[in-house]
């Protein structure tokens, strides 16, 4: 049970304060006429449904006050009668009634008032003794029928803004009022009273749809409101209304605290998720702290189209615009369109659940950009500043990008993107009107205790050729007929053989299309499964095209490959597997994008362009954050402006260079390709520059690492 007592009053009374500030809602007081200049009086009448429970009264004058303790408390009777209280700390009739209060009243001028009321049953009391601590010191919303409200008034409503009428508790089945209890993760314990949470039910903006809070015969929005601690891995806000609500949630063991908004229903509560940025709520600031960095096993997915911005899938606003999502236009319709063209929902869709998600392995795809520029995807940051500001999310863009694009060229990256608030990510577009398209692979799980399944861990393997149907190395059934024709559909063995274990659950796969006689595309999905609406693979007459695919084993330890539009030869190297782990080991930390190596600036590196044929030790364990137990990372690599056609290649120090490639490249492009290492001698990689058919071939290389395992 939560025991309230003044200092308690006074701490929820301060969190509250950038609510008061902010937003006109409603409040109360008892009958008593309003005295001028002197004093404020609401009045209301309370009723009370047999309850007991407490009053906090908060005043602003003009636009001043709101800090500390209560303006005045008072706590009230079944019978509706008011009382003041003794309120000293240490008194031995602390909480006791010291008389009856005809109204509420505090001293001055105020411009806007709130009543926050607690009520609670009188159960477990004598019946007799209303001094009786369990009738004054006790509020408990994980009980009861009734819940609480919070109202707000201000003198801009009209000359009798004070009197407010009637206060209806929220009351089971009543209105629509329900038990609000949500679930909590968390890869530690979760004891009792380790996270608290205040609940403030508001109305949403003229351009915003919700459910709107109940208002009494004056008009006056009677909020739901709760301030409570978790049992174990639950949460309430005790008898709630569906609706928008500011949430404040503190995690008493890391010091974590943000607020924001969420909304709420019977069918939509939300998850606090103590490894999720926003802890899993869409809109966020935090208070003390910032989000934490989780870190989780993969689980591999059939794949799954989630945006396709030409027909409306994910984003249905059309293609994805210029920036970011943010705007310097006033009007707030405009604001939430340009957000909603940037922001992709990724969890509850396409097999990913809806909480205990770090991160999401996908194929994005720019197709037929207009421009020149580049795709960045990261997660939907927490805000900085104030939650009612629909701006307050954007800042710099991400140092790095996904995507690189040219005219007319569709072209496809893997990504791995960290979730960010709400389960979102962000796309940032440099570039014209493009339309996009996400397939995705698989998702990382937080590690949370309470998780029914714990995802699988990767094991880099020294990079190895499986299929080359130019040379005809491989399994015979994939290579005999040589150059893939469209719609050829081949399958190939991976499991239990190139050091992947015959209970891999995915294989991590570079895939790279040569001499493809015209545009088509590429899709790779487990033997003995449905064809998905996907591709791993986008394909243009004669340009040799890399792309990485992680793709989950079919049943008989099979991948299948199928070839779309264009004939074209395939090349497969595989670098790692994922597959079930108990020992805790091989899971992935995601972050946000870092650059580790650019022979432009000579970050990690001299700054010279590498030459043909030339080598260079990459430092990855160890240095830009990433700590030195690492094992393997997943990187983004990037050729720039190369003099000639190429390749490049990357590889554990330690071994032999290994007869593979990682990115492909013409001469004057910006070629990225996503690659999944492990770490070689010293937490080091070898980037590797092929001289080419010139036998000259120079290219600038970027590399940026997006996550990494322990």
């Amino acid at each position: 049970m939560r025991l309230i007592r003044a200092d308690d009053m006074s701490v929820m009374k301060s969190r509250v304060i950038v609510v008061l500030s902010l937003l006109l809602s409603s409040l109360i007081a008892f009958h008593q006429p309003a005295l001028a200049f002197a004093n404020t009086t609401i009045n209301f009448t309370l009723n009370t449904s047999g309850t007991i429970g407490s009053i906090g009264v908060d005043a602003i004058y003009n636009g001043s006050g709101g800090g500390g303790d209560y303006d005045k408390m008072v706590r009230w009777s079944a019978d509706g009668r008011l009382w003041n209280f003794d309120r000293t700390l240490g008194s031995p009739t602390f909480g006791w009634r010291t008389s009856q209060s005809n109204g509420i009243t505090v001293s001055g001028s105020a411009s806007m008032m709130r009543l926050e009321i607690y009520p609670h049953p009188p159960t477990n009391c004598s019946g007799v003794n209303e001094n009786d601590p369990c009738y004054w010191q006790t509020y408990d919303p994980w009980q009861g029928n009734y819940g609480g409200v919070q109202i707000q008034v201000d003198s801009t409503m009209g000359s009798n803004w004070l009197d407010v009428g009637q206060i209806d508790l929220p009351q089971l089945g009543v209105n629509g009022a329900f038990r609000l209890q949500g679930n909590i993760l968390s890869h530690d314990a979760v004891p009792d009273n380790r996270v608290e949470v205040d609940i403030f039910q508001i109305d949403c903006n003229w351009h915003e749809t919700c459910d709107h809070p109940p208002t009494n015969n004056r008009g006056v929005s009677i909020g739901a409101f709760a301030s409570t601690k978790n049992k174990g891995n639950a949460w309430t806000g005790g008898i709630a209304y569906a609706g928008h609500y500011v949430i404040y949630i503190r995690d008493m063991l890391t010091g974590r605290h943000l607020h924001g908004i969420v909304d709420i229903s019977p069918t939509n509560i939300p998850t606090i998720d103590l490894d999720a940025v926003c802890f899993g709520i869409p809109i966020c600031t935090f208070d003390e702290g910032s989000s934490a960095t989780a870190t989780g096993g993969f689980h591999s997915l059939n794949p799954t189209r989630i945006l396709d911005t030409r027909n409306g899938t994910g984003i249905t606003n059309g293609p994805i615009r210029y920036g970011d999502g943010s705007q310097a236009s006033t009007n707030p319709q405009f604001r939430a369109d340009d957000a909603a063209n940037h922001d992709l929902q990724v969890t509850g869709v396409g097999g990913i659940p809806t909480s205990g998600v770090s991160a999401v392995l996908l194929n994005v795809t720019a197709v037929a950009p207009a421009t020149e520029g580049f795709i960045t995807v990261g997660p939907r940051p927490a805000g900085v500043g104030d939650v009612f500001n629909d701006q307050f999310t954007y800042g710099e863009w991400p140092s790095a990008s996904n995507l690189n694009t040219k005219i007319g060229t569709t072209v496809p990256n893997l990504v791995l993107a960290r979730v960010g608030a709400g389960g979102k990510i962000r796309l940032y577009n440099f570039n014209g009107l493009t339309n996009v398209v996400a397939d995705v692979a698989g998702w990382f799980d937080t590690n949370a205790l309470t998780s029914t399944s714990q995802g699988s861990a990767f094991t880099g393997v020294t990079p190895q050729r499986l299929l080359d149907t130019r040379t005809g190395l491989g399994e015979q059934s994939a290579v005999q007929d040589g150059k893939f024709k469209p719609l050829d559909d081949r399958t190939f063995t991976v499991a239990g053989i190139a050091g992947i274990p015959s209970n891999a659950d995915s294989v991590v796969l570079n895939i790279t299309a040569v001499s493809p006689t015209g545009t088509g595309w590429v899709s790779a999905y487990p033997d003995n499964s449905t064809r998905p609406n996907a591709s791993n693979l986008n394909v243009l007459a004669g340009n040799d095209r890399s792309n990485l695919a992680v793709v989950k084993v079919g049943s008989n330890g099979k991948v299948r490959l199928f070839v779309a539009e264009a004939g074209t030869h395939l090349i497969v190297d595989v670098f790692g597997y994922f597959k079930p782990s108990t020992s805790g080991d091989g899971k992935t930390t995601t972050v946000n994008p870092v650059r580790i190596f650019d022979t432009r600036t000579g970050v990690g590196t001299t700054e010279t362009r590498m030459n043909a044929a030339e080598k260079r030790t990459v430092q990855v364990a160890g240095a830009f954050g990433i700590p030195s137990n690492a094992t393997a990372v997943y990187l983004n690599v990037t050729s720039v402006n190369a003099s000639a056609w190429g390749w490049l290649a990357v590889w554990p120090t330690g071994l032999p260079m290994p007869n593979s490639s990682n990115v492909n490249f013409a001469g004057g492009s910006i070629v990225p390709n996503m690659a999944i290492v492990k770490l070689g001698t010293g937490g080091t990689l070898q980037v590797y520059n092929d001289a080419g058919v010139s036998g000259t071939t120079t290219s600038d290389v970027l590399i940026d690492v997006l996550g990494y395992v322990t």
